[in-house]
């Protein structure tokens, strides 16, 4: 039985149309008797099937077997889809937007990769999160004293209590004024340079400069730890210290010939075994103290490593080869000056997809691990820690394919380039605020543990834990 509107297949049972709705069957031929003057025309209805059609490919296939054989022409903008429950089971044809099937596949490929990464860092998919929503206070004006009491945070007086610790999404804003306070200071000192030529002003537009968006980038992860219990002083020793032995250990490391074409394993170990040495104390148990402890060193050895670039890649090379060629001093450091800025510019711009939130991954993820226990060695093999560092190890691997190839003319394009770093960056971010979740999650399990305990204390001292709720025996 076909449809007499737009000639779909449809069992001798069905009462509607699959596709466009149309009345069929029985209900059809009744509407076919009623009428008088469309009862003749009615016959040809099944004429349709007599034509012969064309078989229709399979089109599409995101979970359906599209069916190979000779059916009905679909309707304009419509595909034909067969579906099977099981194999050799019945198959049921109806017809999708073409459209939408193309949106379908779309999202099937690219759930299936987020599926992917998700399993590797043992993460759950996101759910309530807003860009918009997370950011929606970055602008927000703030007074002086509200800003005072949102950084004094980490002592015994100033972490909040367990209950009264936030669950949901944080809204940072912090992170965005001082980024702000540093592209201000940076572009200051560059313009008084400009203008009076007094160099000893460099070095301090190349600190500002290297310093900016790292610690930007670390303000927005401490922010998120939502806990509170870590304070400035702790980052700020954590990250002169571990930012520092991070870039010694990777020194001496590189002196292995092989090192150099394995940075992302060389520098991502270092960078995790620093935040191991540095904090090991068992008072900071949460996931998102990991993640913390993780972008402070991070964003330690990014600072310091853009400042060795922009000084021995861009600022030196400059000024030397100026100097040979025999060029005034003044045009000669204002060349190398503005070669600095412009390297300083773009790591600035990159920074925040790079060595913050790579040690961040790896630090959160031996944290969900090791949790409120002294760390071990038996816990570097735990495969939630294993698999989940093989993604920042990868993502920086990827990231600096034009090192590990110097002589491909493709991998060192632009267009090339820009693609691994966008694509590195936002699958990192990812994986981050999946871990971020969690550890949302780890703290309001602990709230319902540690309230759970309190009404059972409760209930222990007004006496309420002998009472019995039992029904009373029949008869009284």
């Amino acid at each position: 039985m076909f449809c007499p509107h737009c000639g779909t297949a449809c069992e001798p049972e069905n009462k509607f149309c699959k596709s466009c709705g149309a009345v069929v069957g029985a209900a059809g031929s009744a509407q076919a008797a009623s009428a008088p003057a469309a009862a003749p025309a009615a016959a040809p209805a099944a004429a349709p099937a007599a034509v012969p059609q064309p078989a229709v490919p399979a089109p599409y296939q995101v979970g359906y077997q599209v069916a190979h054989q000779a059916v009905p022409t679909p309707p304009p903008g419509m595909v034909p889809v067969v579906y099977q429950a099981y194999p050799g089971g019945p198959q049921q044809m109806y017809y999708v937007p073409a459209q939408g099937m193309q949106a379908h596949m779309g999202g099937g490929l690219l759930e299936g990769i987020r599926s992917r990464i998700r399993e590797l860092a043992s993460t759950d998919k996101l759910e309530g999160f807003s860009l918009s929503q997370t950011f929606s206070q970055a602008f927000s004006k703030h007074s002086a004293q509200e800003i005072e009491e949102y950084m004094m945070v980490g002592s015994a007086r100033t972490t909040p209590p367990l209950e009264l610790v936030e669950t949901g999404w944080p809204k940072p804003w912090m992170f965005f004024r001082l980024l702000t306070l540093f592209v201000i200071a940076t572009a200051v000192l560059y313009g008084v340079w400009k203008f009076t030529g007094n160099t000893p002003m460099i070095p301090a537009i190349l600190i500002m400069g290297a310093f900016a968006v790292p610690l930007s980038t670390l303000m927005l992860i401490f922010e998120m730890n939502t806990p509170r219990n870590v304070s400035l002083v702790v980052v700020g020793q954590l990250f002169v210290m571990g930012g520092l032995a991070a870039l010694c250990a990777v020194s001496f490391e590189y002196m292995i010939a092989i090192a150099g074409d394995l940075p992302g394993v060389v520098e991502e170990t270092a960078k995790f075994a620093m935040v191991l040495l540095v904090m090991r104390s068992v008072r900071y148990k949460y996931e998102l103290n990991g993640i913390l402890f993780g972008a402070v060193v991070g964003a330690g050895f990014a600072a310091f490593e853009t400042t060795f670039y922009g000084l021995i890649n861009a600022f030196l090379p400059s000024l030397i080869q100026g100097l040979q060629a025999g060029g005034q001093e003044a045009t000669v450091i204002n060349t190398a000056v503005q070669a600095m800025a412009e390297n300083l510019a773009v790591r600035g711009v990159l920074a925040p997809f790079g060595h913050v939130v790579w040690t961040a991954i790896a630090a959160g993820a031996f944290w969900r691990v090791k949790g409120a226990q002294p760390a071990t060695v038996a816990m570097l093999s735990d495969p939630r820690f294993l698999k989940a560092f093989l993604i920042p190890v990868a993502m920086h691997t990827i990231w600096d394919l034009g090192v590990i190839f110097p002589n491909s003319a493709l991998v060192n394009s632009l267009p090339v380039e820009l693609c691994l770093w966008i694509g590195t960056g936002l699958t990192s971010w990812y994986v981050l605020f999946g871990m971020v979740q969690q550890g949302l999650s780890q703290v309001r399990e602990e709230q319902k543990t540690q309230l759970q305990s309190t009404l059972v204390s409760v209930e222990a001292t007004l006496g309420l834990g002998a009472r019995s709720f039992a029904m009373p025996p029949q008869g009284r």
